[in-house]
């Protein structure tokens, strides 16, 4: 096993990172042998790692652990005593509303991530439609989305050197009452730049919308120049009923690294970050097919396999929604995507992932709090109702039910070509913009990396988002679900560029 510099040497025995390392290997034991039905193995390993948190007190970790084990505790539970299990009071269901909105709130005030990705967004959209007259943009806002972002967007079309574009804006948000507020901040602010501005709310989830009525539902009109941005959300339709439907995309490209994630943590204990590596994000080269991001260099720029190859598989969900998209010939489609491997069908490997992908998260949500001097019960409330709630829907959720399925930059860029897109590279400004946008923000740890065209957006070198750009491919053979492709040979290296603040 490979460690930082020798100014970082190997943790003691019953050093802070040490703890952390076994209570990250007493989750990732404890989900093998609920997965393998050794319930009383299990039971052990939940107890050693609920005392090794309560041992730690406090820390990224050790409160990442807390709803980690609670999804243990209910897997645990529900082969055992299937009664118990149903009569659980899940928490989700009693989160309040007024709660999960601030904390939404504080979420894009505190993390610089989604900030980065709709300033990155916002830039892509700004060169699509350079000298257009009517523009729609069509939003499948994410969570975490705030009025700010829609503020700057016509802020920034009011800026442009030919004058502000008549500007429809269709947000799609679960929140309704939010939707309302939005509405009316946006009119206003549109009245005081004195640009013609129309905004069309649908309250409701992407999941939700009939993709046959996706023409009339977003209000779509003839000689307009749309542009369609997903923010964190276009993973939710790759839930289907049969989990094995989904793990055969993804089965190549998600062999989770639990030593790897171990190393990690004991890392984030002692105070170090990987260095930027270009086989990936981990610190130690295992040199197996672990590592989660041998994937095509370009991934824009993918090549289609020969026929021989299995087919490509996609829920009919994820189809129908990128035909009709397709369908509704936008000049430009942004995604932004969680850049993780929670979406394959084996509940051991999905811990593994989910630690050391939302440790990085809670660690950055930490020092965020910290550089800004914000009081640690509202980054307690960030955790326990926004990234705690998406841990609970990677592991405790299944089947239909599961929508946190996030997957990695190579596996969306197969699905949007498959489904008749083709990559647009990001400009140098679109780049640079997320770059400014992590430096303004002034946290240390955040960095920013173009890949293949697209940006990942990073806490120290653990890549936690991704965002690209993509276009109808009118010329494109295939059609959704139509077409064969699978993984090419992996390259010896992975990121083309890196951009860091």
């Amino acid at each position: 096993m490979m460690y930082p510099p020798t100014e970082n040497p190997p943790p003691t025995e019953n050093g802070p990172a040490s703890r952390l390392a076994r209570l990250g290997r007493a989750l990732c034991e404890c989900a093998a042998d609920v997965e393998a039905g050794s319930m009383e193995k299990a039971a052990r390993c939940l107890s050693q790692a609920t005392g090794l948190a309560a041992a730690a007190r406090d820390g990224p970790l050790p409160r990442l652990a807390v709803p980690v084990a609670d999804c243990l505790a209910r897997r645990l539970i529900r082969p055992m005593v299937p009664a118990v299990a149903d009569a659980l009071i899940d928490p989700s269901d009693h989160l309040d509303r007024r709660c999960v909105r601030a904390a939404r709130r504080s979420f894009f005030e505190l993390s610089p991530f989604p900030k980065a990705a709709v300033a990155v967004g916002n830039r892509v959209i700004l060169e699509a439609m350079e000298n257009e007259k009517n523009v729609h943009v069509i939003d499948f806002a994410g969570p975490a989305a705030q009025p700010c972002q829609w503020v700057r967007l016509l802020r920034d079309f009011h800026s442009r050197p030919e004058g502000a574009p008549h500007l429809r804006l269709t947000i799609v948000h679960d929140d309704g009452e939010f939707l309302a507020k939005v509405s009316e901040s946006l009119a206003d602010e549109a009245d005081e730049l004195d640009v013609p501005f129309q905004v069309h709310c649908v309250a409701g989830q992407i999941e939700t919308l009939d993709p046959n009525d996706l023409h009339g539902v977003l209000g779509l009109k003839s000689g307009e120049a749309r542009a369609i941005v997903c923010t964190t959300q276009l993973h939710r339709l790759l839930a289907a009923a049969d989990d094995a439907a989904s793990s055969s995309l993804s089965a190549t490209g998600h062999h989770s690294n639990q030593t790897g994630g171990i190393a990690r943590l004991q890392q984030m204990a002692s105070g170090s970050s990987c260095q930027p590596s270009i086989r990936g994000a981990a610190c130690e080269d295992d040199g197996g097919d672990d590592d989660p991001y041998r994937s095509p260099a370009t991934p824009l720029g993918f090549v289609s396999p020969p026929l021989t190859t299995p087919p490509f598989q996609m829920p009919a969900a994820l189809a129908g929604f990128l035909s009709a998209a397709r369908a509704a010939s936008p000049k430009i489609v942004v995604l932004a995507e969680q850049e993780a491997g929670h979406n394959g069908a084996s509940f051991r490997k999905r811990v593994a992932e989910a630690l050391s992908y939302y440790a990085a998260a809670y660690d950055s949500l930490d020092a965020a709090a910290a550089a800004y001097r914000r009081p640690a019960a509202e980054r307690a409330e960030v955790e326990r109702a926004v990234l705690g709630e998406e841990v609970r829907g990677v592991l405790l959720r299944e089947g239909a039910r599961r929508r946190e399925r996030h997957d990695r930059l190579h596996q969306w860029a197969r699905r949007m070509e498959v489904a008749g897109f083709r990559g647009v590279p990001l400009s140098y400004a679109a780049l640079r913009q997320g770059v400014d946008t992590l430096r303004r923000c002034g946290v240390g740890g955040c960095e920013s990396r173009e890949h293949g065209g697209c940006m990942l957006l990073c806490w120290r070198s653990w890549p936690l988002y991704s965002v690209s750009a993509w276009r109808p491919d009118r010329g494109s053979a295939y059609g959704v679900g139509s077409g064969y492709l699978s993984p090419s040979a992996p390259p010896d290296h992975c990121f083309d560029e890196e951009l860091m603040c």
